[in-house]
């Protein structure tokens, strides 16, 4: 069984860390904004005044708008898959690991603020991020839900084949949901997941590359 708490902070160490209290702070009000307004209807100059620094401070600290709305999301990200390790931990199998993983990221889409604020506001970010698989936005989930499942039945380019599909038909059923397959309680997330996630994993071990 691995390490996952050890793997994930192997993984995260590679992403900028917020130990600068100002950026924090900063990243901290442009969150709240999103969260009340959406990205598009968020301005560097609400969040600079409410932050109580100037705009060059901002693209200083932090970049343009869309460097924070990505270091915001990332951020997120980053949260959501730390407070799953240890609950991952426990769990011996890949095919579990990812089953648990689904359902906590299933719930997350209905109760985390800033989900439900792009979901509100802008859904068609929510889609073109999922759809295009923006490299920033999509690679840390590819990854982290990867060094998730990964252990001695089921390598790190099997656990990649796997993340990538689990990730396209979560986005596909976040874009269009469907009835006949609802994932809208944790329950009902845990049978769509045991029952064509785990199939998926065990076909991405023995998938070899023409």
């Amino acid at each position: 069984m691995p390490d996952l708490g050890l793997q994930f902070a192997q993984l995260m160490s590679a992403s900028p860390a917020d130990d600068d209290p100002e950026r924090t702070r900063i990243l901290d009000v442009a969150r709240e904004e999103f969260v009340s307004h959406g990205f598009r209807r968020t301005s560097i100059n609400e969040i600079a005044r409410r932050a109580g620094v100037s705009r060059p401070t901002i693209y200083r600290r932090c970049g343009d708008k869309d460097e924070i709305v990505l270091a915001v999301v990332v951020r997120e990200v980053v949260e959501f898959f730390g407070e799953l390790v240890e609950m991952l931990s426990a769990v011996d199998s890949p095919g579990e690991r990812a089953v648990e993983a689904f359902v906590a990221g299933m719930r997350a889409t209905r109760t985390n603020p800033l989900v439900a604020a792009i979901k509100e506001f802008e859904p068609d970010t929510l889609t073109s991020l999922l759809a295009n698989g923006s490299p920033d936005g999509v690679g840390p989930v590819r990854m982290a839900i990867a060094v998730g499942i990964v252990d001695e039945t089921l390598p790190l380019d099997a656990a990649m084949r796997a993340a990538e599909l689990m990730i396209r038909i979560t986005a596909s059923l976040l874009m269009s949901p469907a009835d006949i397959m609802p994932t809208d309680t944790d329950e009902s997330a845990r049978l769509f997941a045991r029952t064509f996630f785990i199939p998926l994993i065990e076909a991405s071990s023995r998938y070899e590359t023409p």
